[in-house]
Parts: structure tokens; C-alpha cells; sequence
């Protein structure tokens, strides 16, 4: 019998307290040195990334070397007791964390200076959008945390993006033991373009 959402998610939960976040840390930047070094990197123009909880898959990586190279960088805040979110960008001649403030979840998010990106998509000719989740499959299934927040906002901006001929790739960041052979899905579940993963 299928599992289903609650009980991967409990499965997944258990082996990353299980996991030492050294090794982790280690892992996330082997995951995404590999993909700086893409041409999806080299030729997006913005990078939606995201600051991690403790021991998920961390982009910090690509998320400070998108604004050394100059390109846009924007990350989520959360409206207070909601389901929704919307992504901010960072400002280049600002350093990173003093930008950013305590949120939802004591997770960083930008701060009130910091300009909603959504307005802005037309600006952009490829967006790529790095996507946390609790597990997915290599076929770009993804199961999230069940509050609907990417699912949500990606559905905004493919809208946006189609109104502005922007170009959009969703790039979903995991640990190996985070990719599944399956995963329950419903049809309001949103698929990625590619894992980003060790293997």
C-alpha cells in the first residue's frame, strides 16, 4: 500500500535529526557548487533561493555567489498567519544579512526594505527558482511541509511569467536519502524542471 503524505514526511523527519549536520552542510555545498558551474546558472538573470531550516538542504551557496556575480537575487517572507508568500529582492550594495530579519519560524526573511519581486518579473528573461521540500522523486515530483506556501506562489509567478514571456525553471534542492522512487501527489502538486541532488 502507498504512503502517504504524513507518513513520508515522518520517515524523512526522522532521518535528518538522525543525520550530523556537519555532514550535511557538506553535502549541500557539493550540491550546489555543481550547479553553479551549469549553464542554467550562468544564464539565469534571477535566482529565487531560499534561507534553510536547520539540517534541510541549504543554497546558501548559490545564494551569496548569485549576488557576487551580479545577478538578481530574491528570497521568500511569509505573510504573518497565513498560506501565502512572496519573494523579495535582495539589494546588491547591501551585505546580505543585514537585509534580513527574523520571520516565520525564526527563519531569516527580507526585511521591509526590500522590493517584492513579483511586479518585477518582466524584467527578468530566465528565473530560476531553487525549491525546498521534505522529499521528492527524480521524475520532479516534490512533497512539501503541507502548508501549500511554493505551490501557492509558483502558480503566481508561471502566471506572471507567461503574461511577461519570462522563462521559468524550477529546480528542486535534496539530500539522496530525500529522493524517492514515489510519492503521494495530488493535482494541485507542482512538478519540477530538474533535482538538484548528490547523485
Amino acid at each position: 500500500m502507498p504512503k502517504t503524505k504524513p507518513q513520508v514526511r515522518k520517515e524523512i523527519r526522522e532521518l535528518l535529526a538522525s543525520k550530523c549536520a556537519q555532514d550535511l552542510a557538506s553535502e549541500s555545498n557539493k550540491i550546489c557548487s555543481a550547479f553553479l558551474q551549469t549553464r542554467l546558472y550562468k544564464e539565469s538573470d534571477a535566482i529565487l533561493s531560499y534561507m534553510p531550516m536547520p539540517k534541510e538542504a541549504s543554497p546558501l551557496c548559490i545564494t551569496e555567489a548569485a549576488l557576487k556575480d551580479g545577478k538578481a537575487l530574491a528570497l521568500p517572507r511569509v505573510v504573518p498567519n497565513s498560506n501565502t508568500m512572496d519573494f523579495y529582492l535582495i539589494k546588491k550594495d547591501l551585505p546580505l544579512q543585514s537585509q534580513l530579519t527574523k520571520g516565520s519560524w525564526n527563519i531569516d526573511e527580507p526585511s521591509a526594505c526590500c522590493e517584492n519581486f513579483l511586479p518585477l518579473v518582466g524584467k527578468f528573461k530566465r528565473i530560476t527558482v531553487i525549491v525546498p521540500g521534505v522529499a521528492f522523486t527524480k521524475e520532479g515530483a516534490r512533497l512539501g511541509h503541507g502548508k501549500g506556501f511554493y505551490d501557492i506562489y509558483i502558480k503566481r509567478l508561471l502566471e506572471k511569467c507567461r503574461e511577461t514571456e519570462s522563462s521559468v525553471t524550477l529546480a528542486g534542492l535534496c539530500f539522496d536519502f530525500q529522493l524517492l522512487p514515489e510519492l503521494p501527489c495530488e493535482s494541485h502538486d507542482i512538478k519540477m524542471n530538474l533535482i538538484l541532488s548528490p547523485s
